[in-house]
This record gives C-alpha cells, structure tokens and sequence, in this order.
C-alpha cells in the first residue's frame, strides 16, 4: 500500500498553503471589525478555488478528490468566515449538478459558479426535521409547466448571498424517501422570501437563514433530475460533503495544534517552558497522533471517492472521528494557552468556538453512529 501523494497533490498543497498564509495577516483585523476584506474573496476566486470539484469543460478546476481534501484542508487553517462561498461550491449542490443536471442546467450554472460569480445555497433541513429527511413537509406539486411550492428550511448557510438553491421537496407524500425531488430556484422568484439572520456563536458572519415558499412558483424545467429521486441526490452529495467537513475541522485543529506547540515551547512557568513539563507533553503527543490518524482516514476516503467505490461507510467515519477529534485538540491548545487563550482575537480561542457547530451538521455525530451501526449489522 502506497500511502505517498503524487507530486501535483503536494504542489496544490504546497501554493495553496503560501496563499493562506499570505492571507492569515488578515485575520486580526478581522476579530477587531467583524469585517472581511474583499482581498481575502479575490484572491480565492482568482486562484480558481470555487471551481474547485466542477469539470475543466465548464471552466472549474476539476482536481482528483485527494488533491481537493489537501487544499482545504490548507484553506481551513483560515477563519471560516473567509471562504463560506467556497464550501459551499464544493458542495453537494455543483455535486448533483454536475452528475444528474441537464446540459442546460450545466451550462447556465456550472461557468458562473466555477469562477465564483454566482453562488450557491443548500437547503434540506426543516424546523421539524433535520436528520430525519423523510420527515421534510416542503412539497412541491406540478400544476401545467410549473411546480409549486409550499414549506420552510431552515438554518441554511450563505443564504442572503445564494443566486440558487437546490432545494428538495416532496413531490409524492405517500412515498416517503422516495417521494423527495430537487429543484433550482432563484431567490428573485416570486413567493420566496429569507428571514432575517439567526445570530451563531462562531463559523458564519451573517448567521444562519429560514427560506420560506409560499406558493412559490417554478418553471417545470427546473427540477433537478428525476422526480423522486432527490433524497437520493442528497445522500451522494451529503457522503462527500462530510469528507469536506473532516477537512474543515482538521484544518483548523492543525493549526491551533501548532499555535499550542510553539506556546510550548516559549512559555516559561516555574523556571522552565512549558514543553518541559510531563503533562503538557502528554498533551501535544495526544493532539499529534489524534490529527494523524483522523488524517489518514479523511484520505482513504477521498482515495476511495476518486476511483468510485462507495463510501457512505467511511465519510460517516471520517465525519465522527475528524470532527470529533479536532474538538478534542482544540480544547487541549486553548488548555495549553491558560487564560490568554480565552481572550477574543486569539487563534486557539477562534478554533475552539468555530469548530463546535461541525458535530452537528451534515450529520450529527450521534446520527452517523446510528448509520455506522445500521451498515455493521445489516
């Protein structure tokens, strides 16, 4: 078994890593004013990063997944709040997009997406249902050459800055799971309409949505794929998406992981640095081994995505362990830090609070068990 990366891999990695530390010197000013600099945007958009999983034949990227989970594994090393629109065009709506849109759909979409022109919103989760799908009570109903639509999401990320959303609906109610089916919508579309922000405690800088549909009209064309099939749809998206999500927490825990060892290793308590006490040592050692073997399966999943083998399995591993695990070292780099690693514009404190939120979404930790254990025993 070759556990070596090729040398595009490392390259990708290696400039990817030079503009996220060019762009780090960014992120003081940012815990000052909330607010990001439209350099940070630019200078992702340019060096192609939205188009990131979307095919060369539409002007994206369309790098081998590896490659793509070492970039943002680099880009995650940055505050969330700096690449939303990024995540999300890795998502799975380009996902099913690329693989189930008509050509017409790919055309109208896929360029502007691939550059970062146009952005992208996801919208599953209901008020009464978020890991339970089948639960959904938006529906869609075809009346003529239109669908209608009727429902609510909510918590849904970038919605305020969306120019579409994939959004899924049940089109048969009798039919449960495979009554659900995907539609495009534009939020200009008449009967749509967002809430104001819900406030986070980290990750987002405009908070989260609801996105409502009122007799919400669209034209027939714009369902995505096959009626009935989008809870299937979702499920793809969502099994490469939590590989996305291992990313976006190891990035981060790596580098709280690294502010702590050099904390270490400058500190000096009691006549000698903190790197000479036992405990702290003990620490660091556990954090090291934790990321590497979180790593190591967030790219055997990757691998196992590329060459089209299924890996519902091990995404929800990777989803457990990665987010689970970058929690875990987060607190011990804010631990290490003592007080002053509770105070606000400190790296290990932003961590420590962005990184909660992603035990819970695409997938909570204790929904993915329940998926681990149902494939074990089946």
């Amino acid at each position: 078994m070759d556990f070596r990366l090729s040398d595009e891999s490392i390259a990708m990695q290696q400039s990817t890593r030079q503009i996220v530390n060019d762009l780090l010197k960014y992120e003081p000013a940012f815990h000052e004013t909330n607010e990001i600099p439209e350099v940070v945007d630019a200078t992702l958009r340019e060096a192609g990063y939205y188009g990131l999983t979307i095919p060369q034949e539409y002007g994206g990227l369309n790098v081998d997944k590896v490659s793509g989970a070492l970039v943002q594994l680099e880009l995650a090393r940055m505050p969330p709040q700096f690449w939303p629109l990024i995540r999300s065009a890795v998502g799975p709506t380009p996902h099913a997009l690329v693989r189930h849109g008509t050509a017409e759909q790919k055309n109208k979409w896929l360029p502007s997406i691939a550059t970062g022109e146009k952005r992208v919103c996801f919208a599953l989760t209901e008020p009464g249902g978020g890991s339970d799908v089948a639960a959904m009570k938006t529906t869609a109903v075809r009346k003529g050459d239109r669908w209608v639509l009727n429902g609510t999401k909510t918590f849904i990320s970038n919605a305020n800055q969306a120019d579409i959303f994939t959004v899924y609906a049940k089109t048969d109610t009798s039919k449960g799971r495979d009554g659900v089916s995907a539609f495009l919508i534009e939020p200009h579309t008449k009967g749509f309409s967002i809430s104001k922000p819900m406030k986070t405690m980290g990750w987002m800088v405009d908070g989260l949505f609801e996105v409502a549909f009122d007799n919400c009209e669209i034209p027939v064309e714009n369902i995505l794929g096959e009626e009935g099939r989008g809870f299937y749809y979702a499920l793809e998206g969502l099994s490469e998406a939590r590989i996305n999500v291992g990313c976006q927490a190891l990035g981060g825990a790596d580098i709280a992981y690294e502010h702590a060892l050099q904390h270490a290793k400058d500190r000096k308590t009691f006549g000698v640095t903190l790197a000479d006490h036992q405990a702290i040592q003990h620490m660091l050692a556990d954090m090291a081994m934790e990321l590497h073997t979180a790593r190591l399966v967030l790219l055997e999943a990757a691998w196992g995505c590329e060459h089209n083998i299924d890996v519902r399995l091990k995404s929800s591993y990777v989803k457990v362990l990665c987010t689970e695990a970058a929690n875990r070292v987060a607190d011990k780099a804010l631990q290490i830090f003592g007080g002053s690693g509770y105070i606000r514009g400190m790296v290990v404190e932003r961590v420590f609070r962005d990184l909660r939120v992603l035990r819970i979404y695409e997938g909570a930790s204790e929904i993915q068990r329940n998926m681990i254990a149902k494939q074990l025993l089946k």
